[in-house]
């Protein structure tokens, strides 16, 4: 009987056939330099450009590369795709637009493979080229998947650097109501709620900082503002679906207008127009947030409704 691989790393991808020469080419370094027998699962999540295609190319060029298909758009989908198409009883997980260091895949494996934790999550710094000096650490964070090196547990936590057991996955899917177009993110912080009320442990790594290498034209003022949008309504679900907060329709209603008229009058003052504004972001944030509250609280009576009746 042939063992399986000490490791296995998943990789979702949509359209990233410009983004993933250079991320599999920083992974097979990161395979030839360790000891650990590894492979690579990488998942193609609907994509309509050529990357089927170079995806074909490396698994042929490579017996370490896997490719697994999941046609529903979605990165919570894709990477519970991947879980399913991995051997190994320690999964790592990362973007199809990250370096990774050459000791990346033994030092995020390494307290996974002692028992010292069951969730992880390592280090990531944005790309020299893309710093601007409007980018706070909160902004990076939020929108650029940053996290300061060391890491902390209960700060930052981004899954373009994270592993777990195989104990964890086959409790804990990612939830696949995120990582959507109505909920463009939070599906790694969920998942490491959800993996923590499950009784499991967190730890993090230090020294193995990954490199984000996300598509310029995301700094821009129109595209972050629309990161802004999914963010607040991911941040709605979070809330109503994890932590059971439930406002009335007024209260929110409420809180929508005052926050919507003071975007309205930032708008007015001229900021944000040609430079990112940090507090405009803010608010378009909470405006979606209130939104979202609004809309989850009528699906929620329209449910009970018809559960009423059956």
């Amino acid at each position: 009987m042939v063992a399986g691989p000490d490791v296995s790393v998943v990789v979702c991808t949509r359209d990233g056939a410009a983004r993933l020469p250079a991320t599999l080419d920083h992974l097979r370094a990161a395979l030839d330099s360790s000891p650990l027998t590894a492979e690579v699962v990488l998942v193609d999540n609907a994509s309509t450009d050529a990357t089927p295609r170079l995806l074909a190319d490396a698994t042929r060029a490579d017996p370490r590369l896997r490719v697994v298909s999941e046609p529903r758009p979605g990165i919570a989908r894709a990477r519970n795709r991947g879980i399913a198409a991995t051997r190994a009883p320690i999964v790592l997980f990362t973007d199809d637009d990250v370096r990774v260091p050459p000791h990346w895949l033994d030092r995020m494996a390494a307290p996974l493979r002692r028992g010292e934790a069951d969730l992880v999550g390592g280090a990531v710094a944005l790309a020299p080229h893309l710093e601007r000096d409007w980018l706070s650490p909160a902004l990076a964070s939020a929108y650029f998947a940053v996290v300061p090196e060391p890491p902390v547990v209960g700060r930052e936590f981004a899954a373009a650097s994270i592993g777990a057991t195989r104990a964890v996955l086959d409790t804990v899917p990612f939830d696949e109501s995120l990582g959507t177009a109505r909920y463009p993110g939070a599906e790694d912080t969920v998942f490491r709620l959800d993996v923590l009320h499950a009784g499991f442990r967190q730890g993090t790594v230090a020294g193995a900082t990954v490199e984000h290498h996300p598509d310029p034209h995301r700094l821009e003022p129109a595209r972050l503002a629309a990161q802004a949008t999914g963010r607040g309504r991911g941040e709605a679900y979070l809330a109503h679906h994890v932590h059971g907060r439930s406002p009335s329709s007024l209260v929110s209603l409420a809180k929508l207008g005052v926050t919507g008229g003071l975007l309205l009058a930032r708008r007015a003052a001229g900021w944000g127009a040609e430079r990112v504004d940090e507090e405009a972001i803010r608010l378009r944030r909470r405006v979606a947030f209130h939104r979202e509250m609004i809309a989850l609280r009528r699906e929620g009576r329209r449910r009970a409704h018809a559960a009423a009746a059956v």
